[in-house]
């Protein structure tokens, strides 16, 4: 498991690094230095529901999920209209990540002696 950073226009932006078992959205967020890198006033990080990480984000930094329910039947007109917006730019994100799955990339065992390899930050 992996951070990524994914611009807008579907360029890997950050490469955080691999994990195994079993390690939270958070601890992962905290750990990969996304946090340290230079961000401006009004910047927006997209994510999956439930990677509720917004306290630990820069200041002038926000946290773009979809809405969920969770207490009610139905969603806001509002809710609506921010989750099919959310959905056309997070297709983006999923192409990037499918063409690691389609290349290959990581698919397979990596030995233990390559871990440092892979994990190598520039």
């Amino acid at each position: 498991m992996a951070l990524v950073g994914i611009s807008p226009k579907g360029f890997f932006t950050f490469i955080g690094q691999l994990y195994t078992g079993s390690i939270s959205d958070r601890e992962i967020v905290e750990r990969s230095g996304l946090l340290n890198l230079p961000f401006s006033n009004g910047d927006s990080l997209m994510a999956d529901k439930g990677f509720t990480i917004e306290d630990i984000l820069p200041l002038g930094v926000s946290l773009n999920i979809p809405p969920f329910l969770g207490m009610s039947d139905q969603m806001s007109a509002e809710d609506v209209i921010a989750t099919q917006e959310i959905a056309s730019l997070r297709i983006h994100v999923e192409r990037a990540i499918n063409k690691v799955k389609n290349f290959q990339i990581f698919d397979g065992v990596i030995p233990l002696s390559l871990f440092g390899i892979v994990n190598q930050t520039p």
